[in-house]
């Protein structure tokens, strides 16, 4: 449900999730202006995402790569690199990376971007240059609804016990596995480097004869919002290895023998299957899918809210940056 609009100079913003900011000005240049926002009016626009966790601006052609990077430090400030991600993710220019995955056959799961690592980016802009011929859609979860959707014994045991994530990174790229190797994730060949970040930032990091394997322990909910709400904040129904596959995830021991990732509770007790499959028909229920047009930017706030993307065919060309 939306609510009713309030116009505010060239804007119309308007509540839900996502909340939207339409252009109803009449500038020729409405990327131009957009970038050059009023600090009144980017105020509005960072209080309706701390309010909803996701905005959808409009009606604005932010069409090019040069646009989107200027609306993008314009609304975020200072923009930061996609360091210790293990999505294959490649930059188009600077700060700037492309957002449409290399499997358009394939669905993004709903995930808090790098909620597994020691660092995740608070907010994500999306922007949409070309749609896809079918399907791609960006999807966009609210994790207090999820939250509150899930049963009391689920939401109480990760947001007391957390999450430990486990990953193991091969040494060269191109592994069997698919994993991203240590330098593509860390984007540097330094193993001292490296190792000195790991060691500082995560949980636990040592070098193996495989690659690079560390431990990170986080929240599995956190507050978001100025009322503090608690919200959904982990990619278990992603990480968890089916124990058919991965047996006894929990043995750190037998880990160094393994490359890929998993997940335990914080205490580093495995998490119940049943647990997970609650999760994923949470997931599934709370998704929202935010329907591309041309010129679209999308600002979800990485906390509060998860963000996937459907499959899709033909040309797509999304572009996403972290603050």
């Amino acid at each position: 449900m939306r609510t009713e609009k309030i116009t505010a100079g060239p804007f119309s913003f308007e509540s839900g999730f996502p909340s939207l900011i339409e252009n109803i000005g009449e500038d020729p240049n409405p990327a131009k202006a957009l970038a050059n926002i009023e600090p009144e009016h980017r105020e509005m626009v960072r209080g309706l995402l701390e309010k909803t966790g996701a905005v959808l601006l409009r009606g604005f052609d932010v069409l090019t790569i040069d646009q989107f990077e200027e609306v993008a430090r314009s609304l975020l400030g200072e923009l930061a690199a996609y360091k210790g991600g293990d999505a294959p993710r490649h930059a188009e220019r600077g700060l700037v990376y492309n957002a449409s995955g290399p499997d358009k056959t394939r669905a993004v799961r709903a995930h808090n971007e790098l909620s597994y690592a020691p660092w995740h980016p608070a907010t994500l802009v999306f922007g949409c240059s070309v749609v896809a011929e079918e399907g791609g859609a960006t999807t966009i979860v609210d994790g207090h609804r999820v939250y509150t959707s899930l049963p009391s014994e689920v939401r109480d045991a990760f947001r007391e016990r957390g999450v430990t994530y486990i990953q193991h990174l091969p040494h060269a790229a191109g592994d069997p596995s698919g994993i991203k190797s240590w330098p593509e994730t860390f984007e540097t060949d330094s193993k001292e480097d490296v190792i000195a970040h790991c060691q500082a930032s995560y949980t636990s990091a040592k070098w193996t004869p495989l690659g690079l394997l560390t431990t990170n322990r986080t929240p599995g909910t956190v507050e978001v919002g100025a009322d503090g709400r608690q919200a959904w904040f982990n990619q278990t129904h992603i990480w968890r290895k089916d124990p058919s596959t991965v047996p006894d995830v929990t043995d750190m021991e037998r880990w160094e023998s393994w490359i890929g990732y998993g997940a335990t509770f914080g205490d580093g007790t495995e998490i119940p299957g049943h647990y997970m499959e609650l999760v994923r028909e949470t997931l599934e229920t709370c998704e929202v899918a935010v329907e591309w047009e041309a010129g679209d930017v999308l600002l979800v706030d990485n906390r509060a809210a998860m963000h996937g993307r459907h499959p899709y065919s033909g040309d797509r060309q999304v572009f996403v940056a972290f603050a």
